[in-house]
């Protein structure tokens, strides 16, 4: 009998600990090592800061090296012919330089590099541009789950209200005890979802951080806000027509500047490739000078004919890349009118879902109020009630859920489009 005493004190005990919520001074970070930040000073940290973004802009001294290169002369040649033996009677040794001349070609790779280096330079503002969307969606999954736990922590108030309230009705009213352990369990349920809401916010907050990705930094950033139900988070949108969307996106996308770029290095590639045939110039002189010391000069002049060899080859290779970069160019165009238009439709409906959702979630909590009142007073049995807040609780649910949806498509079109901020109204 005292092993199953005990056996049962340990369970519940067990129990106890599976529900109660977790004391933040016991995690890795604390509340003080948390320093909140709004959404605009994470997105300017991750564009000093970011250790990816830090390797992406090596890329834009290597570009401007490769134009230097491109441009260099080639270096003179030192030759020298000394005769010896009864030769050298009869003619003439020399030292001298031999100075190699390219024609038109040099003037052709620099471009082609200039052109390259355009490319690096959108690739690094189109890769700043991704940085700016993925510190957005962490920074939102930040918030949607700091949500999540506001809406079990009101949750937990209006069950700690209705265990209160079945405790405090007359013991000799039907259902009394049911009424408080169906209250009891509800709450100790309710106490082990906050904690794994906790623990998502935890996650969350670690994956923000991860997306910054600052070297050195001990600092936890946290979001400014408290919850996807502040109207600091968002700001007033005033979307345009869908032409005017699709004129700034092949204005604004670093993508399309980036294939734009490829056809121009493709173009001038062709150039470089044409320019193999014509011959070069070599330019020599220098000291000569007799066996028995009479001196003197000498001078000479070549060409580097490419007669068995023509590069055919290479043009031929080169005009097939920018065959290629005019497809992809044209490729791009076309993905990015289709992917627009589909984004802004979902955009629309996304926000109309939301507004729809706003005025749901008002009459469900007016519901819910009613529900409360009508248990207080005893004309309605506690099963309903929690019937009516489970109700609710879906819907709270569903609303995150609508507004994920949303925010994702606003993300998305700003992608298509090519700009990292548009202003949104949602008046929650």
């Amino acid at each position: 009998m005292k092993r199953f005493i005990l056996a049962v004190l340990l369970m519940f005990n067990i129990c106890l600990a599976s529900y109660a919520i977790v004391d933040p001074s016991e995690l890795a970070h604390s509340e003080t090592d948390r320093h909140k930040i709004s959404l605009e000073e994470a997105m300017n940290l991750a564009l000093e800061g970011n250790i990816e973004l830090q390797e992406q802009r090596k890329d834009l001294g290597i570009s401007q090296n490769d134009v230097k290169r491109a441009n260099a002369l080639r270096n003179p040649q030192f030759q020298s012919n000394l005769l010896m033996g009864p030769i050298a009677r009869g003619n003439s040794s020399q030292i001298g330089i031999t100075l190699p001349i390219e024609i038109t070609k040099r003037g052709a790779r620099k471009k082609s590099a200039q052109a390259e280096l355009s490319y690096t330079q959108n690739k690094i503002k189109d890769y700043e541009f991704k940085l700016k969307l993925r510190v957005r969606i962490s920074y939102f999954n930040l918030l949607v789950a700091k949500s999540e736990l506001r809406i079990l922590e009101e949750r937990r108030e209006l069950l700690e209200d209705l265990l209160d309230i079945a405790k405090k009705r007359p013991k000799s009213s039907p259902n009394y005890e049911i009424d408080v352990l169906q209250a009891d369990m509800r709450l100790k349920k309710q106490l082990v979802q906050i904690n794994r809401a906790q623990a998502d916010i935890r996650t969350a907050q670690y994956n923000f951080n991860k997306v910054l990705n600052l070297a050195n930094n001990p600092t936890l950033y946290d979001a400014k806000e408290d919850s996807i139900f502040s109207k600091e988070f968002f700001t007033q949108l005033s979307l345009p027509d869908y032409s005017e969307l699709e004129t700034v996106a092949f204005k604004n996308r670093y993508d399309i500047k980036m294939a734009e770029d490829k056809v121009q290095k493709a173009k001038r590639d062709i150039t470089v490739a044409l320019r193999q045939r014509v011959p070069d110039l070599y330019l020599s002189g220098g000291y000569a000078f007799a066996h028995d010391g009479t001196p003197g000069a000498y001078v000479g002049a070549g060409f580097d004919i490419p007669s068995l060899y023509l590069y055919n080859p290479e043009i031929k290779n080169a005009k097939l890349e920018y065959e290629k970069a005019q497809l992809e160019y044209n490729s791009i165009i076309n993905i990015t009118k289709n992917v627009i238009h589909t984004n802004y439709d979902k955009f629309v409906m996304a926000q109309e879902n939301v507004e729809h959702y706003k005025d749901i979630l008002d009459e469900s909590r007016k519901i819910l109020n009613l529900s409360k009142q009508r248990y207080q007073k005893g004309n309605t049995v506690l099963t309903n009630l929690i019937v009516v807040e489970h109700s609710h609780q879906e819907l709270l649910n569903e609303f995150i859920d609508a507004m994920r949806v949303y925010y994702n498509s606003y993300i998305a079109l700003l992608q298509e489009i090519g700009l990292d901020n548009f202003t949104i109204d949602v008046d929650l």
